[in-house]
């Protein structure tokens, strides 16, 4: 037995999946990952070089200095240029010293802090990286880290997705403590801080579903019109 196919069906069924596409079109969120502050030290200072934040620290001013840098998780196109140099200083008074950077987090959640870092033999070889929720107690986020003789091509990141009371969060800072330099002379060097998070997901604007949802009430009506006129 031969079944005839339904043309209504099959003339509604297009129209009636535009419909559909356009709304999923319209109602899609678009997350968008952005980077909020970098420090990539090129100016030989502690400014913050892309984006908003600050920069504070207790180690000894004339142990804190600037050298080669790298690319290593440069962005926006900045060069190697210079990078943050942080001696032990004498009888290795800066262990247990520490650097900050101040960065709200409004508007962006699933925050990610990454950096370039490498150290000598008789440098610092046990830091650890905090978080802070109020910009004055910190929390210790996984173990201490060593860092490598040369900077070479992977960041350090630290994904801090997991720590929800960092987003959307004005008064958010991330810590790095320094410890087990064996020499005044021996450094750690850090460069291209960043740090970044993703944009809230975005929702149609209430007029813009309105002017949509009226658009399509249109083509239907006049395609119901069609309809009745043969």
């Amino acid at each position: 037995m031969l079944i005839k196919p339904n043309r209504r069906l099959t003339r509604r069924v297009p129209f009636n999946l535009i419909c559909l596409l356009v709304m999923l079109a319209a109602s899609t969120p678009a997350a968008l990952a952005d980077e909020l502050a970098i420090w990539n030290f090129n100016d030989s200072d502690l400014t913050v070089d892309h984006g908003s934040g600050t920069f504070a620290s207790n180690f000894n001013v004339p142990n804190i200095l600037f050298a080669a840098g790298t690319t290593n998780n440069a962005r926006l196109g900045d060069a190697a240029g210079q990078s943050l140099s942080l001696q032990g200083g004498t009888s290795t008074a800066n262990n247990g010293r520490h650097i900050t950077f101040n960065v709200s987090t409004l508007g962006f959640s699933s925050i990610v802090v990454s950096l370039a870092t490498q150290g000598t033999s008789t440098g610092f070889n046990s830091n650890q990286f905090q978080y802070s929720l109020d910009g004055t107690t910190f929390v210790n986020f996984g173990s201490p880290y060593t860092p490598a003789t040369a900077f070479g091509s992977t960041p350090l990141v630290f994904s801090l997705a997991s720590i929800v009371g960092l987003n959307n969060n004005a008064n958010a800072a991330f810590r790095i403590v320094f410890n087990g330099a064996t020499s005044s002379t021996g450094t750690n060097r850090l460069d291209n801080f960043v740090v970044e998070g993703t944009a809230p997901e975005s929702v149609p604007e209430p007029i813009s579903a309105v002017l949509l949802l009226t658009g399509l009430s249109g083509l239907y009506g006049i395609r119901k019109r069609k309809r009745a006129a043969k």
